[in-house]
């Protein structure tokens, strides 16, 4: 149960400076009024509540980046804080919106940040806009919407729920009562309705397609019109059927011509094997005829074949002598090669030997350069001096100066301890002395007051004394001389107290004197340790004092840093000489490891380069002793003459194979054509008809079978015209019959599915438009009436009571959320928009409390300690805002606090408790608690 405690607002809407609001002064209970002139603040302060919870304001048109007061001056920090409780446990809220303000230094403006600040009772702080707003929605069990439909109740706001339509209202309770999934199934339900009704609109095409593919061939009018006349009806199973018939007919038509072409093909198969029968016994007659006149012509080309060979075997008999010239010569042709073979690789090894000598001799010029880059990298080597022993030197040096660095450390602390120590032993000395002479004066004060407290008890005893009496003291019965009484007498306590503070005195004074003489001690250590350290540092030569030992030991630090200064530099330097002597050796190493490598390298080049002289003097020798067995210049000149040779020898042979050749050619020929005569003569049948009978018949057969080709033409021709509309018909019905069995499956999905979102989305025909979200808003419309009626039966006197309108004015719009009124003084039900405009505000601010109190309900029992009730007050008559107050006043019995923004004057009159809102001629406003 939330309620504000205290609000602070700072540059806030009008308030320009910082405004408090203590809630607090209001009680717990009751009403009280928030009264102010138009445009004053007075919802502001309602706003400035939300934005602090929820970091945004209570008016849909209002944001939180334009809460800074235009009023306010450049500086002024915009903020809100309000201090509520939830039970018996209190909380603080900071939060600023997103403004401008001056730079902390130099010129110019910024933005500020939105930020927010919770301190939770535990003194827990929670951090960051997003993080505080989540953490108040769990506090209050509310979000932004919730709480500003609770706790303020805006009439104007309220006033258009009364008269609004079932759309308008639908709208209202998704947001309040979150029944938009209801909203989303029915949106479903459409979009798979619609869905559904697509798909068996889009088969519709494809079925219409189909049968648009439907085809007939030429001079089939009566399939066409039967299967036109079956597309004009309804009913596409029949459809199917006379598309099946028109295929049945097309394949029997198909099968049909089949048969009539298979006739026609036998019979031009029949009238082919006599056409060819007859060409072969032409042929046979005319081959024959051929073959006699072939016959003749070869007979005298065979005497002319005889006397050819004759001449060939004449111009062959000298054949044997060229042959073996031939191969005598052929023989020196090895020598030729071998000569060819062994220049080609003299000049070769030669090439060889000159680019080796050229490498040899690039090598020795890289050999001496290398040579000359090592002895100058030996002479900078020997240049450089060894640095080990200057090295250890050095060494030497510096940790001697570090030695003495640190003994002087050592002296200045040994000093410093020194100097502390004695400083210590003034001052404790100075304390014991102070507290001695102290001691001294109260040990003497102390035996006065002694001393006279013993006179006086002498006195008194003496006064007791008489002559012949024994006196308790010394036993004298005679008393000559007697004590006299001083005029003052100390008492025993005070005596008591002196001695008890001069026992303290003593005690620290022992305190002080044991402390003076520790001190003392170290004192003496120190300098001990002092003249030891001074000992090590100057044998012999010990200052005389700490101002000539300070300054000795200021004079020396200063050269000891000098001289490591001077130190690390020849370090420095002696490193770099060592780095640059480690690369000039590891340059020698890597010139003489490549000196060796080279050295190896040109021995062998010298080795290859000698190998390769000492062979081509041997090859060059041998050449010449071939050279001189053969006969020609060149294996060339030699192997043309032999191929000339073989050229004469092989044309001579040649011809006398080919007038060989030719001889039995004609001999065969002669064999051959008497045999195809015989052939030929054999093959003939009818060998007594004549030439012009056969042909004459071999023309009537061709005439015959071009007729039958001719017709099994058209057969095939009428055939492929059937084809393609047999496959066609084919492929639409299997496609139409596929497709209207989806069609079928998509009709039954959409009447289940169109049903049912016709049902959901209150679109059934003869019914009330009543959607599935509004029936469930319905039942919330019902409890929110009946928690409104509690209201205004009391603000009416019984007169008027709401209701849900149960038949809508027509079946065209939605309806489910319309209102009508009863009333009870007649006993009609009429509009609501016949309601009076003071009657409207009662209605209106009912349904307001009713519908709050249904949200609370809602939101697990929570209960708003605190409500805002806005305007509307001036549209009512004194009885009927008397019953308004009364309503009000009820609602707030027990422990909620009920405030009333209203510029009514009869309010502040009627109410006690107000806030009032002023507006300052500057335009800025002011708030003020105002009790009685």
């Amino acid at each position: 149960m939330m309620r504000p405690e205290k609000l602070i607002l700072s540059a806030f809407g009008p308030y320009a400076t910082r405004q408090e609001i203590p809630f607090s002064r209001l009680g717990k209970q009751g009403l009280y009024v928030i009264s102010g002139d138009t445009g004053a603040g007075k919802t502001t302060i309602f706003d400035a509540i939300t934005f602090a919870l929820y970091g945004e304001p209570s008016g849909c048109h209002r944001k939180a980046d334009m809460m800074q007061s235009k009023y306010a001056k450049d500086g002024e920090e915009t903020y809100v804080e309000l201090t509520f409780s939830v039970g018996n446990l209190s909380y603080r809220v900071r939060r600023n919106p997103e403004y401008q303000r001056p730079k902390r230094r130099g010129e110019g403006w910024i933005t500020q940040k939105a930020d927010a600040e919770l301190i939770l009772p535990d003194g827990k702080v929670v951090t960051g806009s997003r993080n505080v707003t989540e953490t108040c929605e769990e506090i209050l069990g509310l979000k932004r919407e919730q709480f500003t439909q609770i706790a303020m109740l805006a009439q104007g706001e309220f006033q258009k729920m009364l008269f609004s339509q079932t759309e308008e209202k639908s709208r209202i309770f998704r947001m309040l009562f979150h029944t938009a999934p209801y909203q989303v199934f029915q949106e479903k339900m459409k979009e798979k309705a619609a869905g559904f009704r697509k798909s068996y609109e889009t088969l519709e095409q494809s079925i219409q397609q189909y049968a648009d593919g439907v085809t007939v061939p030429k001079g089939e009018e009566e399939l066409w019109a039967a299967w036109e006349e079956s597309r004009k009806r309804p009913d596409k199973g029949e459809w199917l059927e006379m598309l099946s018939n028109l295929i049945g007919t097309l394949e029997e038509e198909t099968k049909r011509l089949d048969a009539q072409i298979q006739k026609a093909e036998e019979d031009v198969q029949q009238y082919s094997d006599r056409v060819r029968e007859t060409e072969q016994e032409l042929g046979a007659k005319q081959e024959e005829k051929t073959q006699q006149e072939k016959l003749e012509r070869l007979k005298q080309e065979q005497g002319k074949c005889v006397e050819r060979r004759e001449r060939a075997k004449e111009q062959c008999a000298g054949n044997e002598k060229l042959q073996e010239r031939i191969t005598r010569e052929s023989m020196q042709l090895a020598g030729y090669q071998e000569a060819e073979n062994r220049r080609a690789k003299w000049s070769q090894d030669k090439q060889k030997e000159e680019k080796l000598l050229s490498y040899l001799e690039e090598a020795r010029k890289a050999q001496e350069q290398e040579r000359k880059e090592l002895e100058q990298c030996r002479e900078e080597i020997l240049a450089i001096p060894d640095q080990e022993e200057a090295r250890a030197s050095l060494l030497r040096q510096r940790q001697e100066t570090e030695n003495r660095h640190e003994n002087l450390r050592a002296f200045l602390q040994s000093l410093r301890q020194y100097q502390e120590a004695e400083k210590q032993q003034k001052d404790a000395q100075a304390e014991y002395r102070k507290i001695r002479e102290k001691s001294l004066a109260m040990q003497e004060e102390y035996t006065a007051l002694q001393r006279a407290f013993l006179d006086g008890q002498a006195g008194i005893l003496a006064e007791t004394l008489k002559e012949g009496k024994p006196c308790p003291v010394c036993g004298s019965l005679h008393h000559p001389e007697k004590a006299k009484k001083p005029d003052e007498i100390p008492d025993e306590q005070a005596l008591k107290e002196k001695e008890k503070a001069l026992a303290m005195v003593q005690e620290e004074e022992k305190v002080k004197s044991r402390r003076a003489g520790e001190i003392q001690g170290r004192a003496q250590a120190a300098a001990a340790s002092l003249k030891e350290k001074a000992a090590i540092l100057w044998p012999g030569e010990e200052p005389e004092s700490l101002g000539e030992a300070y300054h000795r030991m200021k004079e020396e630090g200063c050269l000891l840093e000098e001289k490591q200064k001077e130190l690390l530099r020849r370090e420095n330097e002696l490193q770099v000489k060592k780095e640059q002597k480690q690369r000039l050796e590891k340059r020698r190493k890597e010139l003489e490891d490549q000196a060796q490598e080279r050295a190896q390298r040109i021995l062998g080049l010298e080795r290859q380069a000698a190998t390769l002289g000492a062979g081509l003097e041997a090859e060059e020798k041998r050449l010449r002793e071939i050279q001189a067995t053969l006969t020609y210049g060149s294996f060339r000149e030699a192997k043309e003459v032999i191929v000339r040779m073989e050229k004469e020898k092989q044309e001579k042979e040649t011809a006398l194979e080919e007038a060989k050749a030719a001889c039995q050619s004609v001999e065969n020929a002669i064999s051959a054509c008497e045999a195809s005569i015989r052939i030929w003569t054999g093959q003939q049948k009818k060998r007594e008809a004549s030439e012009e009978s056969l042909r004459l018949e071999k023309e009537e057969l061709t005439r015959n079978r071009q007729a039958s080709m001719q017709q099994k033409q058209n057969l095939m021709m009428k055939k492929e015209r059937l084809i393609p509309a047999l496959s066609a018909d084919q492929t639409a019905y299997r496609n139409m019959r596929e497709a209207i069995r989806q069609q079928e499956e998509a009709e039954r999905q959409y009447r289940i599915a169109g049903s049912l979102s016709d049902t959901v989305n209150g679109t059934l025909g003869g019914k009330e438009k009543v959607m599935l979200e509004t029936y469930v808003q319905m039942a919330y419309f019902d409890r929110i009436l009946v928690r409104a009626n509690r209201r205004l039966l009391v603000m009416t006197d019984g007169q008027y009571e709401l209701v849900r309108r149960q038949t809508a004015d027509n079946r065209r719009s939605q309806s489910g959320l319309e209102m009508d009124v009863i009333d009870h003084y007649n006993g009609t039900k009429r509009s609501i928009h016949t309601l009076s405009g003071g009657e409207s505000f009662q209605a209106s601010l009912s349904l307001a409390l009713g519908l709050s109190d249904e949200i609370q309900a809602m939101s697990g029992g929570i209960r708003m300690e605190a409500m805002f009730v806005d305007e509307g007050f001036g549209t009512l008559d004194d009885e009927a805002l008397e019953k308004a107050v009364r309503a009000l006043a009820s609602i707030s019995e027990g422990n909620k606090l009920v405030g009333i923004i209203s510029h009514v004057a009869e309010l502040k009159d009627r109410i006690d408790k107000k806030i009032l809102v002023e507006k300052e001629k500057a335009g800025e406003s002011r708030a003020y608690v105002v009790i009685g």
